[in-house]
C-alpha cells in the first residue's frame, strides 16, 4: 500500500465536475493548496455533454424569473441565487476567455456552442491557480475529532488535508 501525504494546508475536492471544478477555482484563488480527484481522468466529463454538447451555462433573466419557475419550494435557493447570480456566472465564464451569447428563452451558451470549451476553460484556471488534478477513486473518508482529515483511494494511496 502506497502513502502519499499532502501538506496539512490542502483542499482535497472528490470530483472534477462543475462544482468540483468551481470550488478548485475558488479555493485556489484564495491561495490554497487543491487537489482534485477524478475517478476517470475526465474532467467536466458531464459538463461536456450538457445542452446537447453546446452547454447552456445559465439564464440571461432575473433571478427573480427564475425562482418563480421552481415548482417546489424556491426559497431554499434564496441565498444561492443571490451569492452568485447568472450574471455572475456569465461574468466568470466570459472571464476566463470563453465568449458567450444569449439565445430564445434567455439561454446563454457559448459562441462557440462547444461545451469542451467551458468545461476546458474551468480546468485551465483551476490549474493556473495552482489546482493539482489526480486520476483516483475515493473508498474512503479519514476522520477524526470530528474533522474530515483525508481520503483514501481505491489503490490505496492516501490523501490528508485539513
Amino acid at each position: 500500500m502506497r502513502y502519499t501525504k499532502i501538506s496539512m494546508t490542502d483542499v482535497i475536492i472528490a470530483g472534477a465536475g462543475a462544482a468540483g471544478l468551481m470550488t478548485a477555482i475558488t479555493a485556489a484563488r484564495r491561495g490554497l493548496s487543491v487537489t482534485v480527484l477524478e475517478p476517470n481522468g475526465k474532467t467536466g466529463k458531464k459538463l461536456r455533454i450538457t445542452g446537447k454538447g453546446r452547454c447552456n451555462v445559465a439564464n440571461n433573466c432575473t433571478s427573480d424569473e427564475v425562482l418563480k419557475n421552481v415548482p417546489v419550494n424556491p426559497r431554499f435557493l434564496y441565498s444561492a441565487f443571490y451569492s452568485f447570480t447568472n450574471e455572475d456566472v456569465i461574468k466568470l465564464i466570459n472571464s476566463l476567455g470563453v465568449p458567450t451569447k444569449t439565445e430564445r428563452g434567455g439561454r446563454v451558451f457559448p459562441q462557440s456552442d462547444m461545451a469542451r470549451d467551458v468545461a476546458e476553460a474551468l480546468v485551465r484556471n483551476a490549474k493556473k491557480h495552482g489546482a493539482r488534478f489526480v486520476t483516483g477513486k475515493v473508498t474512503g473518508i479519514d476522520t477524526s475529532d470530528g474533522k474530515v482529515r483525508g481520503v483514501t483511494l481505491s489503490d490505496g494511496k492516501k490523501l490528508e488535508a485539513d
